[in-house]
């Protein structure tokens, strides 16, 4: 069964918590490079689902001939796909990018601004288990509309975000479930631009212990907020094992520190309250029935 991915992209946005990471760029080092095993080199789109997001106002449109070309009119969606492999054997993640233009105060911390126009997320397969009642909440919901069980943990790779180049987010309403890094400041449109993660390094950083399986990645655009039409390109979609450690060392900084904002607690506790509420009021009502 595939598992879906598309949690992640109304996760990217709302008041978060920040960390220290980096982007990289993809090296040509001097020796014979280390041949990675390819996910998807988007010779066709058939491995790919499409999932609209609340919001949306035009689908989001897609092909692949060679590269996966997306195109939002003023659109909120997600392809997903799922893949699974272990991180820690394969713990680098390259791709290639471009977009038509970037937008202005692009911006995770607030929901106005949180249109991007290129992001790359890869879901976790940690469980749900401690997750808190925001995060069931959303899960139910997604189960509910299609059936399977999204990612419970994923981490959101922007492209042209306002975010200062070594900076992540919790996305709030995941309960720290969900971070967004931007690799890509505003301005570079119409030019390729490579990128290496080592996932399990920005996994553990965040999550504070080794990753589990990657279960799906989703490649987004959109455009919603902005009533404004954006174009992404995906290419070259990677995984390396850690002997392409020294290709892209100088490239691969230290891994980040956490925190977490008050903010994030109050939602949290919200959201616990209106749970305890709902579930009081279902007993009262089923005693009453009795």
């Amino acid at each position: 069964m595939a598992f879906i991915f598309f949690l992640v992209l109304a996760g990217c946005s709302a008041t978060q918590s920040r960390h220290v990471v980096d982007s990289a760029k993809l090296e040509s080092p001097a020796s014979a490079p280390v041949a990675g095993r390819v996910i998807d080199s988007f010779d066709t789109a058939d491995d790919w689902h499409y999932y609209e997001v609340d919001g949306s106002v035009h689908p989001l449109a897609y092909d692949a001939a060679g590269e996966m070309h997306l195109v939002s009119d003023s659109s909120a969606g997600l392809l997903w796909r799922g893949v699974r492999y272990d991180p820690k054997a394969e713990p680098l993640l390259s791709w290639r990018w471009r977009v038509s233009r970037t937008f202005e105060n692009s911006t995770p911390l607030s929901p106005e601004f949180d249109n991007f126009p290129a992001r790359l997320l890869v879901g976790f397969d940690s469980g749900w288990q401690g997750a808190g009642p925001a995060a069931l909440a959303w899960r139910r919901k997604v189960e509910d509309y299609t059936g399977v069980t999204p990612p419970a943990r994923a981490l959101c790779y922007t492209f042209g975000g306002g975010l200062e180049g070594n900076e992540g987010v919790d996305a709030a309403f995941g309960e720290g479930r969900i971070v967004v890094m931007n690799l890509r400041p505003p301005g570079a449109e119409n030019e390729w631009c490579s990128e290496v993660r080592d996932i399990a390094a920005d996994y553990r950083a965040i999550y504070g212990e080794a990753p589990p399986e990657v279960m799906a990645l989703g490649l987004g655009c959109d455009s919603h907020r902005r009533n404004a039409r954006v174009e992404a390109w995906f290419d070259d979609l990677t995984a390396y094992g850690p002997e392409a450690y020294e290709q892209f060392r100088s490239r691969l900084k230290a891994p980040p520190e956490r925190s977490t904002p008050p903010l994030v607690w109050i939602i949290m506790a919200v959201a616990g309250v209106v749970a305890t509420g709902s579930a009081g009021a279902w007993l009262w009502m089923r005693r009453r029935g009795g």
